[in-house]
């Protein structure tokens, strides 16, 4: 797992530790997660119960193929 420092940027991280959100990209109800995408560098993040972690753009394709292209 990669330190939380090295994932997305500064802006989309600082959004998370303030209680806001990067653009939120739509819904996963077999993965019970919400996909989202920073604006500034274009990071995917799963947004979990009690989480958020960055994925990659080809785990984003596979998990929500309608959402991303």
């Amino acid at each position: 797992m990669k330190p939380w420092e090295s994932k997305g940027c500064p802006i989309c991280r600082r959004m998370w530790e303030i209680g806001e959100q990067p653009h939120r990209l739509g819904i996963s109800l077999v993965r019970q997660t919400y996909l989202h995408q920073c604006d500034v560098c274009g990071t995917y993040w799963e947004q979990h119960e009690r989480y958020a972690d960055a994925i990659s753009s080809d785990e984003a394709k596979c998990f929500y193929p309608e959402l991303v292209k």
